[in-house]
């Protein structure tokens, strides 16, 4: 198969993860997948980096006549079979430039805001032979706006858990930090529904109780760092770590004692799921989206979403518990490798991918 995937998003998170993931993944199967992004962005870099065929295109609103010819030369030029969209730009430029060149059209659905109800969005929605979404949650978002179950296919997004084998080396040492210190974190985008600000609000109670160290990994710039930073005490500060963007996760992952996530609003979570395949132990939101694959006190332990106190009573019992932390972190990779592997995210894209086709 040659197919195309298209991507607006200049920032990094898990929707491009699986967008690159799926590519290079089906491109070591044989297939021709090449990526359709926007100029600069970081999926453009880490494309080429896998060695992805990757065009850089304009791709906001205002370039929608000169992205739209654009595409339709890409699937021309490399005889594309099907087309795959991923965000609400893309999603127009890309749609259209597969129903003007006769191919056939997948939109992916990675998060849970509602659709529009306005002619334009359900037009949008319509035109797809077949949307895909990463989570029962956001399937069950699409038919509450109105589009038919019978259209949509449930496919997980995944991790590769071989990048996360049990003999990596954590960085305690780059970072200078003691072998012995307790450290939990978090390695999500920062967003305001990834809910980051109560983890920091929890700090304030998990490090009076349980001395310990607070890691991020994830682009944050000035002055958004001492925004989020303004929730911590300021005798508490020197001991949380902004690593910025990174690209050794599964480093900074073993470097955690407890992985904390505290996303109000989630499709599904590839941070959360790297985490698991980790080994981490895992605090979570009780937001329904987790409730599909986290059950409280076996693989992961559940919160109040947007508590910050019930958020540091969890936290601090897992400190004090290491026989939990063992037992909760084996059972969460088990979770991972039974469910959200890339080999098993690949066999259901490929088939259905090809059920697409073969119905045309």
């Amino acid at each position: 198969m040659n197919i195309l995937h298209t991507e607006t998003l200049k920032r990094w998170g898990g929707q491009q993860n699986r967008v690159l993931a799926e590519a290079a993944g089906l491109n070591k199967r044989g297939h021709h997948v090449i990526i359709a992004c926007h100029k600069g962005s970081i999926l453009a870099a880490k494309a080429k980096q896998a060695g992805v065929k990757v065009y850089e295109l304009n791709m906001v609103k205002q370039a929608y006549l000169k992205t739209i010819p654009q595409l339709m030369n890409i699937i021309k030029q490399e005889n594309i079979d099907l087309v795959s969209t991923h965000s609400s730009v893309d999603s127009w430029a890309g749609g259209l430039a597969a129903k003007l060149t006769g191919r056939r059209l997948v939109r992916f659905r990675h998060n849970l805001y509602p659709v529009g109800r306005g002619i334009l969005a359900k037009f949008i929605y319509s035109i797809p032979d077949r949307i895909i979404t990463i989570s029962k949650a956001v399937s069950d978002v699409l038919i509450q706006c109105g589009l038919k179950k019978e259209r949509l296919t449930v496919i997980h997004s995944a991790v590769n858990e071989r990048l996360f084998a049990p003999e990596i080396e954590d960085i305690k040492k780059e970072l200078g930090i003691p072998h012995d210190t307790l450290i939990i974190g978090n390695t999500s985008t920062f967003t305001e529904v990834k809910g980051q600000e109560y983890l920091l609000q929890a700090f304030n109670i998990i490090c009076n109780k349980f001395p310990c160290i607070l890691l991020f990994a994830g682009s944050l710039e000035e002055p958004f760092k001492t925004q989020y930073l303004s929730h911590v005490d300021k005798e508490l500060r020197d001991k949380v770590v902004f690593l910025g963007h990174r690209d050794d996760i599964p480093r900074i992952l073993k470097t955690l004692d407890v992985f904390v996530f505290p996303s109000v609003l989630e499709g599904l979570g590839t941070a959360l799921l790297e985490a698991m395949a980790a080994g981490r132990p895992v605090v979570v939101s009780d937001i329904p989206t987790f409730k599909d694959f986290i059950e409280d006190k076996m693989n992961g332990l559940y919160f109040k979403a947007g508590d910050a106190e019930d958020l540091a009573e969890k936290v601090v019992a897992l400190l004090q518990d290491k026989e939990l932390r063992n037992s909760l972190g084996r059972n969460a990779r088990a979770s991972v490798l039974e469910r959200f592997t890339l080999e098993k995210m690949l066999d259901l894209t490929e088939a259905r991918y090809r059920e697409v086709l073969d119905a045309s």
